[in-house]
């Protein structure tokens, strides 16, 4: 799944596809295989040897596709296509279901003239609630409140400030990578 995703957005960027290399390790009876990839003219390396290279591959592919989320929206093409993907419902719902917490709950809003609709939505992730930015579409307002817990959830991992009213997110934390 992840070598799919990274290879749709590098088809939407323009970007050259993906291209795999690999290291195999140990007997040939128990081979162990630890992948890069190359994407954009950078180089991302799974952390860890996997029994498979379709594991390794994937495991590059997953350590791209979430350094390039974390990054956040910003002008880039890729990251802009990044987030047209919908990549952090898919990566709210994967770190979700990896920790055995409940799936992300999105609630929309509609409001404005009948015409001129504006869609607020909420997504409640292990009890805590987040708002994305006011969207066109319900469509765009749903990728907009994943972006923002995403986000949320990075910047608290990084600085580390786990509180009382957020310690239901640790394990999501630890399932973020």
């Amino acid at each position: 799944m992840y070598k799919n995703q990274l290879q749709e957005l590098a088809q939407r960027s323009c970007f050259n596809l993906p291209s795999y290399t690999c290291v195999r390790e140990g007997p040939d009876h128990a081979p162990m295989f630890k992948a890069a990839v190359n994407f954009n003219g950078e180089t991302y390396e799974s952390p860890a040897f996997c029994t498979t290279l379709r594991q390794a591959e994937h495991s590059a592919a997953e350590v791209a596709l979430n350094a390039l989320a974390s990054r956040g929206p910003s002008n880039s093409l890729a990251a802009r296509i990044l987030d047209e993907t919908g990549v952090y419902k898919n990566l709210l719902q994967e770190v979700s279901q990896r920790v055995g917490a409940s799936l992300p709950l999105y609630t929309t809003y509609r409001s404005g003239l009948g015409h001129l609709p504006v869609f607020t939505c909420t997504v409640e992730l292990a009890g805590i609630t987040f708002t994305g930015e006011p969207a066109k579409n319900k469509k765009q307002a749903e990728k907009n409140a994943a972006m923002a817990a995403w986000s949320s959830l990075k910047l608290c991992k990084s600085s580390g400030c786990i509180k009382d009213n957020l310690g239901s997110i640790n394990c999501l934390l630890k399932g973020a990578k």
